[in-house]
C-alpha cells in the first residue's frame, strides 16, 4: 500500500433464512442474552468482537461493533446493517474508516477476523430467531 492511499471498503455479508417477521423478536432475544451489556467473544487466533446490542431501526436494523486483533491493543471500529425481506434477512459488516495504520498493514488479518465475527453473530441470529417461533 503506498502512503496517501486509502484502503477499499471491507464489507462482509451473509444472508440468513430467517423470516423477517421474527427478526425483532430474535433481536430482542438477543439484547435480553446480553443483560445489558455488549457482547463479546473471543475468536481465537483471529481477534476479539464486541456487539453494541441496541439495535436503531431506520428502516435496516443498525449498530455499532468493535473488532481488536488478539493482543486486545489495535482497535477497528465497524457498522453493523440488518435487512430484511420477507424470507430472508441479511446481516452485513463494514468496516469504518480511516483505520489505524497497525490495521491498514494488516488488511488480510482485518477482513479474517471481520469475517468471523460476521459469522458468530449470524449464528447467534439464527438460534435466537429458532427461539423466536417457539
Amino acid at each position: 500500500m503506498e502512503a496517501g492511499t486509502t484502503p477499499q471498503r471491507i464489507n462482509v455479508a451473509r444472508a440468513l433464512p430467517i423470516d423477517g417477521a421474527l427478526l425483532g423478536d430474535a433481536l430482542l432475544r438477543l439484547r435480553r442474552d446480553a443483560a445489558g451489556a455488549p457482547l463479546r467473544w473471543n475468536l481465537g487466533d483471529r481477534g476479539s468482537v464486541e456487539v453494541d446490542v441496541n439495535f436503531v431501526s431506520a428502516p435496516e436494523w443498525h449498530t455499532a461493533v468493535r473488532v481488536w486483533d488478539t493482543g486486545g491493543l489495535a482497535l477497528a471500529t465497524c457498522t453493523l446493517e440488518i435487512t430484511t425481506t420477507v424470507d430472508r434477512v441479511t446481516v452485513q459488516l463494514s468496516v469504518d474508516h480511516p483505520l489505524l495504520p497497525w490495521w491498514t498493514e494488516r488488511i488480510a488479518r482485518l477482513l479474517d477476523l471481520v469475517q468471523a465475527a460476521l459469522d458468530e453473530l449470524a449464528e447467534e441470529l439464527l438460534w435466537h430467531a429458532s427461539r423466536a417461533a417457539v
